[in-house]
């Protein structure tokens, strides 16, 4: 198999792009595709998702109520909201969502503890989101080498 390194590749496969540094490639079927473990890809981007400097967008919130397997039902239940409110947060797409910023705190703090990180990241996280709430969103950038599958 050939194989080679790919200094960035932009992967759309979460709905939203997540830019890969450093990507183990491998020629696939006639194509380069990005040699990674997709389930650790995944919680790396969770995981950015929660830190994230700026708001989350539609699609973002999207990956993360499908990532968890939960319902429209489930997710709006969990954070207080109404069904149709998370489905129009899902249809702002790349677009920011306008939920509140205690809801969208609620989402990326119930996110660092559902991925089982230590009880100091999850302070130290909410210490980090009280100071901020900045009003545009981000591309999210993970170095895809310690990814490689």
């Amino acid at each position: 198999m050939q194989t080679k390194l790919r200094a960035e590749y932009t992967d759309n496969g979460f709905g939203f792009p997540v830019i890969l540094e450093s990507v183990p490639m491998i020629f696939v079927r006639g194509r380069w595709t990005p040699n990674i473990n997709y389930e650790n890809l995944a919680r790396v981007t969770l995981r950015f998702l929660a830190e994230l400097d700026g708001r989350l967008s539609g699609n973002q919130i999207k990956f993360i109520r499908q990532f968890f397997e939960m319902t429209l039902q489930q997710f709006s239940a969990r954070f207080g909201v109404s069904h149709p409110a998370v489905m129009k947060w899902e249809r702002s797409g790349n677009k920011v969502t306008g939920m509140n910023w205690s809801t969208e705190k609620d989402i990326r703090l119930f996110v660092v503890r559902a991925l089982e990180d230590s009880p100091s990241s999850f302070v130290d996280l909410y210490k980090f989101l009280e100071l901020m709430a900045p009003p545009t969103p981000q591309n999210v950038r993970v170095n895809a080498r310690r990814l490689a599958a």
